[in-house]
């Protein structure tokens, strides 16, 4: 038992202090990691970044980043891992014109099939700039920010210019204001899973761009 134990809380510790730090910071070097971007204040909290450097400029990145969400262009991630859970994702790997139909904040991004989990599958924008920032609240928290008050967390993606030729394409969730108990919960459950699911999507873009 005391080997058992000891072997396992090994295992948390390198989790801990080695695999968490990188996988929160996949792929975004300090000087991307400390940028202070649109969206920081809606929630405040915790706040981590990851990132490709993509070798095209933002309006080819931008039209990929449009089509997101279930009822457009799917998330370029593992839909059979999504399908798993009942979001009926289909990704697609063109441009299509009906799916670059223009995103105003309120607008709505389903997250699965609308007719899932009782219509709460999604998120809401509560802030665009083409070619620069798409930023993302639950419902709940767009009420709070119209209001005045902070978000309890965003999903954002932003692209930021190397160059002329070189765009970093980042993903960055600000953690907002949440109890000991969500945060425990996250950890747990969400962290390990969201990173997969978030790599495999900043990935799929970058060929993406970079090929089209």
């Amino acid at each position: 038992m005391v080997t058992i134990m000891s072997f396992l809380t090994l295992i948390l510790l390198v989790h801990h202090f080695v695999i968490r730090p990188w996988m929160l910071a996949w792929g975004s070097p300090p000087q991307i990691q400390k940028l202070h971007l649109a969206g920081d204040d809606l929630s405040g909290g915790s706040v981590y970044t990851r990132a490709v450097l993509v070798h095209a400029p933002p309006e080819k990145i931008w039209v990929w980043i449009m089509q997101i969400g279930q009822d457009r262009g799917g998330f370029y991630s593992y839909a059979w891992a999504e399908n798993i859970f009942f979001a009926d994702m289909e990704n697609v790997y063109e441009i299509r014109n009906e799916l670059q139909v223009p995103r105003m904040p309120g607008d709505t991004v389903w997250m699965a099939s609308k007719d899932r989990y009782k219509g709460e599958g999604h998120q809401i924008i509560a802030q665009i700039v083409t070619n620069n920032s798409f930023i993302m609240v639950s419902g709940e928290s767009y009420n709070k920010v119209k209001r005045g008050k902070k978000a309890t967390g965003s999903w954002s993606f932003y692209l930021y210019p190397e160059n002329s030729e070189s765009t970093w394409l980042i993903a960055r969730s600000c953690g907002g204001d949440q109890s000991r108990a969500e945060r425990l919960l996250r950890y747990v459950f969400y962290e390990i899973p969201h990173f997969i699911m978030e790599q495999k999507m900043l990935r799929t873009i970058k060929r993406l761009a970079e090929e089209n």
